[in-house]
């Protein structure tokens, strides 16, 4: 059409709550959902999918057998065994015939099997509760559908098929903790009398709970004890698997502690002298099983204490309790030297080859160098008063320990308690519980919003700047609805801060650019943890969030929210093209998306900032609040995304007005996440607003 001009715009900047209607960028949003910026424009968010150490539902796998001298239907649901191979299947779908009969034995077609264990065997008679009903035919093949509707119903079958077996962690209440640790992921849960806390792993069968051993205290020793060695008293033995020295010394006769065993034989210990190889001491009584409380919320580390030979051992605090070191195999309990009443910090931490304890009275211990387990003086442990209750701490640049209160942040420099120094930052700012995260400098959230806290070039200054101005509303009115964080995640490689409420909603912060973007998010559970940790044998670092209904999840994977479909919406500024006071005639929307193929998409448009007596689009039906709020959507134009590389996507508009706001819906349970990177106005100018 002649007269047409084109306005391009890169989508970037995220959502603009602050910023008066005339004068926002083009490329950011005025209302967001399950969206989130990236370097390339504006990714739609990924999945989540239930967790416990079996396959994933979304990397689940299927295959497809042939099968002849068929004399038993395979129906959903049974397990397929070789009698020879001894490999096992469920299957997905009823055994399919394509020739023959079950009642004539001469049945031949193909059975489709997912969670395969083991490898069938040509020609082996494949069995269902012991009874063969097949002969195989060939090894079959993994995701070997013939047509692409099959391959789509029977993948997203196996997905459900997976999903519905992985179960949450057995107890009650919420997932107390989750860290990831030696390859495997591990849980605390309440039992289901909400009597004591509970240690889980992930395994390939699932959660498995974990045994926590036994210890016992001595006093009177006089020759010290040695790890693997045996504990001998009368006729009870168990092995030592940790020595822990309290107060004395061997030397003096008066050594006191206590020991983690396992393999106890014989009965029970009693009081009185018991032996080893090397070490003897009086036993104070008979050992105890060694258990978590009840409640409680669980901080986190991994490190090697012990040198390169060595590997290294997860430590945790749960504000309930006393803190313990976790080797995978066997469990030791930290005694800082508080009484028993008080000794229940509440965060952990390792700074300069130390543990490092904190408590809600504001108390901070330290453990000596290379030692976790010693809170002895001679050992080099140490304690001061932060001052405040400890909300959260975080290490920055390995050269200090930042400690954050509700209303102070301090941070501590130094290599032993010879040099360690406590200094002031602020006394008159501080941050939410469990919302900082180490993203190069410190990150974490504050009745403010959220903060970035970088250094000065005078080392040791500090200097506090807010990220989230541009969304102030979203943020004060979680404050007045009294919705507060209940966790962040980092994500180094999209260079994320991701902030969770409590009613399940949350901001994604991107810092890839000179100004940080933000755009809001929303989970369909309440998240009561979470924490970022590699899994197996790579360096990927993956994101878990332990929830209130005791299920563990696995952030940013699969297509879903586990099963359920994901929506999400962009509703850009309106754009004015450069003329704000004349009107124009848009014709169409061009998106450059990257997406994969059957992407579908949904456009609509509003012109003139939606007065009423502007003409509308045929395909526009949402309204804009004025605070931004993108309150619903009825009829689209739907664009259909059919390519499997970067492209456009195009819809025609046909409006009237001196600007065009262009909302983009995506409601989808199977697509991989799309990108959109740009969006073309065509249009045409008309005379001016008079």
């Amino acid at each position: 059409m002649a007269g047409q001009q084109t306005s391009t715009t890169l989508l970037k900047g995220g959502l603009n709550l602050t910023t008066p209607a005339i004068d926002i960028p083009s490329g950011m949003c005025i209302a967001a959902l399950n969206y989130e910026p990236e370097v390339r424009g504006y990714r739609r968010v990924g999945g989540y999918e239930r967790f416990d150490g079996q396959a994933k539902p979304s990397e689940a796998d299927y295959w497809v057998y042939d099968f002849d001298a068929g004399a038993t239907e395979v129906s959903s649901g049974d397990t397929v065994t070789g009698a020879t191979s001894g490999a096992t299947g469920t299957a997905l779908i009823d055994g399919v015939v394509d020739t023959g009969t079950y009642g004539g034995s001469d049945a031949e077609g193909y059975i489709v099997l997912y969670g395969v264990s083991g490898t069938f065997e040509d020609n082996e008679n494949l069995q269902v509760s012991a009874a063969t009903v097949a002969v195989a035919q060939g090894a079959g093949n993994i995701n070997g559908a013939l047509t692409d509707a099959d391959a789509t119903t029977w993948s997203q079958a196996t997905t459900v098929a997976v999903r519905a077996n992985i179960a949450a962690i057995p107890g009650s209440g919420a997932v107390r903790g989750v860290w990831a640790y030696s390859g495997s992921v591990w849980a605390i849960r309440d039992n289901a009398g909400a009597t004591a806390g509970i240690l889980f792993k992930s395994s390939s069968s699932g959660w498995t709970e974990q045994d926590l051993g036994h210890k016992i205290d001595f006093d009177t020793g006089t020759t010290a004890y040695v790890e693997g060695e045996t504990l001998t008293k009368g006729g009870v033995t168990s092995t030592i698997r940790r020595v822990v020295l309290v107060s004395g010394t061997y030397a003096g006769n008066d050594a006191a502690g206590y020991l983690t065993i396992s393999g106890i034989s014989g009965g029970n210990y009693t009081s009185g002298t018991a032996t080893s190889a090397s070490g003897s001491a009086n036993l104070t009584g008979a050992e105890v099983a060694n258990a978590l409380p009840v409640a409680g919320r669980y901080s986190f580390q991994n490190h090697n204490f012990f040198g390169a030979a060595s590997t290294p051992r997860m430590y945790a605090a749960g504000g309930v309790g006393k803190a313990f070191e976790w080797d995978g195999t066997y469990f030791t309990e930290l005694r800082s030297g508080l009484s028993d009443a008080l000794d229940k910090p509440t965060r952990i931490s390792e700074f300069s080859n130390h543990l490092f304890l904190f408590y809600s009275s504001g108390e901070v211990t330290h453990s000596g160098i290379g030692d976790a387990l010693s809170y002895t003086a001679l050992s080099g442990a140490g304690a001061f008063t932060f001052g405040s209750e400890v909300t959260d701490i975080v290490t920055s640049a390995s050269t200090s320990l930042v400690i954050f209160g509700r209303g102070r942040v301090s941070y501590i420099t130094g290599y032993s308690s010879a040099d360690f120094e406590l200094k002031p930052i602020a006394d008159d700012a501080g941050a939410i519980p469990w919302t900082v995260q180490a993203a190069g400098a410190p990150v974490y959230c504050d009745e403010a919003g959220i903060r970035r806290m970088d250094t000065t070039q005078a080392f040791g200054n500090w200097r506090m700047s807010t990220m989230t101005k541009l969304v102030d509303p979203f943020l004060s009115g979680k404050r007045k609805a009294k919705i507060s964080p209940v966790g962040a995640l980092r994500n180094r490689a999209k260079d994320q801060y991701k902030l969770f409420y409590a009613d399940g909603t949350g901001l994604t912060v991107y810092m890839g650019r000179k100004a940080p973007e933000t755009m809001p998010f929303e989970y369909p559970f309440i998240m009561s943890c979470c924490s970022v940790g590699g899994v197996g044998n790579d360096d990927e670092e993956l994101l878990f969030a332990g929830s209130s209904d005791g299920y563990v999840y696995q952030l940013d994977v699969g297509t879903s929210f586990d099963g359920a479909e994901i929506g999400a919406y962009i509703l850009l500024p309106f754009n004015s093209v450069g003329s704000p006071l004349q009107r124009k005639r848009f014709h169409k929307a061009t998106l450059e998306v990257d997406a994969g193929v059957g992407t579908t998409l949904a456009l609509t448009a509003e012109y003139g900032y939606g007065a009423s007596y502007q003409p509308s689009s045929l395909e526009q039906a949402f309204s804009v609040s004025g605070g931004g709020s993108f309150w619903g959507a009825g009829v689209w134009n739907v664009m259909y995304w059919d390519a499997p590389a970067q492209g456009l996507a195009e819809a025609h508009i046909e409006g009237l007005g001196r600007n065009c706001a262009i909302g983009i819906l995506s409601d989808a349970t199977y697509e991989d996440p799309h990108t959109l990177s740009s969006m073309t106005l065509n249009f045409t100018y008309r005379g001016l607003v008079r």
